[in-house]
């Protein structure tokens, strides 16, 4: 399943409150087939504009992310619930890129001097080969001279 981070901002609400709202959401993952891998509470804070829903206008939130694995088919349904939450002002959930692993750094190779170390080495070669293919784009005019007639 791919995983998935939602991005909720709650009515600034009693804490009682927010966790009923928490558990809810929480409750429709799992319905969905999905699991919860972390939820952070970032606080309350003002919106960075007047945020119109369900009717009144909101100027602070409760800020949440929730990271989560569900299936792909069960988002649009999840989204459409979230829609309909009088208590949630604005939702958006982004998909989580799959890590790749990363070539490990050691260092014994960050101790070589730069001219030794293999990333420069491979950004040496591409400005090689930048500069060569630039030498080899040389301008033709299509003047049918043999000469440049402006320039002296």
């Amino acid at each position: 399943m791919p995983s998935y981070e939602l991005c909720l901002l709650f009515k600034v609400l009693p804490r009682p409150e927010i966790t009923q709202c928490l558990k809810r959401t929480a409750n429709k993952i799992f319905e969905s087939g999905g699991f919860i891998r972390r939820i952070d509470n970032l606080g309350t804070a003002d919106t960075p504009w007047k945020i119109s829903s369900h009717d009144a206008i909101h100027k602070q939130a409760s800020y949440f992310i929730v990271e989560f694995d569900a299936p792909s088919s069960a988002l649009d349904p999840f989204n459409n619930y979230l829609s309909r939450d009088i208590d949630i002002i604005k939702r958006t959930i982004f998909k989580v890129p799959e890590n790749t692993p990363q070539p490990a750094c050691t260092l014994h190779e960050e101790l070589k001097p730069p001219a030794y170390r293999s990333e420069v080495k491979e950004m040496i070669a591409i400005g090689k080969r930048k500069r060569e293919k630039e030498a080899r784009k040389k301008v033709q005019f299509n003047t049918g001279l043999d000469y440049m007639p402006f320039q002296r």
